[in-house]
């Protein structure tokens, strides 16, 4: 009777926890792939600067999943990294054609990339990467708008 009460009590619990433990499990998702777009920034900045050449990436956000890739194997070490299952990149329009970093590490480009979950319900929380017009500096933060029609730097909260 008492392994009954155990087992009961038990299975319970794993009924109440389960949604919690997937909804946690997906978040990481959305953080790894935020953090792959980032290091693939970063790479490719770096190595624009390091070999004194203009560095173009690449964000497919049609394919499934997400891609990010570069022509030019010396700009990003893996040529074509892919997000994790289950998340989708919103990128700003200017953006859509690529990011090119010059031999200085610069850019001419600007804009936001969103990284959220593929079926994503208002509450989910959306990770967000922005980067400058010039001297290319990106930062990350939680992005607090509705990504269905266009993404802003606006929207993009980073915390202190």
């Amino acid at each position: 009777m008492e392994i009954m009460i155990v087992v009961v009590i038990t299975g319970i619990l794993a009924v109440v926890g389960a949604p919690s433990l997937m909804s946690i499990l997906q978040g990481d998702q959305v953080q790894q792939g935020l953090d792959q777009v980032y290091s693939a920034l970063q790479d490719s900045q770096k190595q624009a600067i390091r070999l004194s050449k203009q560095c173009t990436i690449t964000l497919n956000k049609d394919a499934d999943p997400p891609t990010i890739s570069s022509s030019d194997t010396a700009c990003l070490v893996s040529t074509n990294r892919e997000l994790p299952d289950g998340v989708v990149m919103k990128i700003g329009t200017k953006l859509e054609s690529g990011i090119t970093f010059s031999f200085k590490g610069t850019t001419t480009a600007s804009g936001t990339i969103v990284v959220e979950r593929k079926s994503s319900k208002a509450t989910d929380e959306k990770q967000c990467l922005v980067i400058s017009n010039g001297l290319g500096i990106m930062r990350k933060g939680v992005y607090k708008g509705d990504t269905s029609s266009s993404v802003t730097a606006d929207n993009c909260q980073t915390s202190i």
